[in-house]
C-alpha cells in the first residue's frame, strides 16, 4: 500500500489522476494539490512514498518540489506529468522515475503507479527486515528468514552460494551482490566470492598469494582478495 502526492493546476487534470488512483486497489492515501507550496507542506508532514508532480505550476515549480522532497525522503519515487517535453533534461537531476507527456496515456500511467507500489513495498519490507536484523533467502519452495548475527560467512561456488552460520550450513542460488545488499554495515565484501561477518573475525593471514581469514570458534576458512589485504595492511600493520 502506498500514499501518493498529486500536484496538478489543472483541475480536470487532477481529478482525472485522483479518480485513477482510487480505482487502484493498492493505493491507500491520496493528497492532492494544486500548487507547489501546498505540496512542500503535505511533504514535511506525510512524507509521501510517491510523488506525482506537474512541473508548470503558480508559485514553486514542480523541479523544486521534487528536490525538497529528496531531502526529506531519499527514496521517494517521484513522476513529472507535463505537457512541456522541454523540462524532460532538467528534470533528471531529481532521477524521477518516469516522465508522462499529456495527454495522459492512461495504460502507461497505471502501469508506472503499479511498478512504484511494488518498488515501495519492496524498499519498506527490505528496511524492515534490516532493523529486525533478519535475511530473506530463497532454499527451494521456502523462504528462509535466518538471523544476521548467526551468519559467519558467505561464499559463492560455481552456481550454489554457501551461507555458514552458528546454526549449519544453508545452500541457496542467489548472487552475493544481491545477498549484499540485503545484510547489515557489519558485514564485508572480502573477495569476489566471500562476505564475511566482521564482528567475529579473530585473525587474517597471509599464505604467499592468497590470505585465509579465520573466525572465533569456527574452523571453516574464509579468503580476502589481495587488493582487500593491501588496504588491511596499509591501514593496520
Amino acid at each position: 500500500m502506498a500514499n501518493i502526492l498529486v500536484c496538478e493546476d489543472e483541475k480536470n487534470t487532477l481529478g482525472m489522476i485522483c479518480k485513477l488512483l482510487k480505482e487502484n486497489s493498492l493505493v491507500e492515501e491520496i493528497f492532492p494539490t494544486c500548487s507547489g507550496n501546498a505540496a512542500v507542506e503535505i511533504i514535511k508532514k506525510q512524507i509521501p512514498h510517491i510523488l506525482l508532480l506537474d512541473i508548470d505550476l503558480p508559485d514553486i515549480d514542480g523541479i523544486e518540489v521534487a528536490k525538497i522532497a529528496r531531502a526529506f525522503d531519499p527514496q521517494s519515487s517521484i513522476v513529472f506529468i507535463t505537457g512541456y517535453p522541454d523540462y524532460a533534461q532538467e528534470s533528471f537531476i531529481v532521477h524521477p522515475y518516469d516522465y508522462i507527456l499529456k495527454p495522459i496515456d492512461i495504460d502507461r500511467f497505471n502501469r508506472t503507479i503499479n511498478n512504484l507500489i511494488v518498488k515501495c513495498e519492496s524498499n519498506m519490507l527490505n528496511n524492515k527486515l534490516k532493523s529486525a536484523r533478519k535475511l530473506p533467502v530463497r532454499v527451494k519452495n521456502r523462504v528462509l528468514f535466518l538471523n544476521m548475527d548467526d551468519i559467519i560467512f558467505i561464499e559463492k561456488n560455481g552456481k550454489d552460494t554457501t551461507i555458514h552460520t552458528r546454526r549449519g550450513l544453508f545452500m541457496c542460488n542467489e548472487n552475493l551482490k544481491s545477498i549484499e545488499s540485503d545484510l547489515g554495515c557489519n558485514f564485508y565484501r572480502t573477495h569476489k566470492s566471500y562476505i564475511i561477518n566482521i564482528g567475529i573475525i579473530e585473525w587474517i593471514e597471509s599464505l604467499g598469494d592468497s590470505y585465509e581469514i579465520s573466525f572465533y570458534n569456527y574452523d571453516k576458512k574464509a579468503y580476502m582478495s589481495k587488493g582487500k589485504y593491501q588496504f588491511i595492511k596499509d591501514r593496520f600493520l
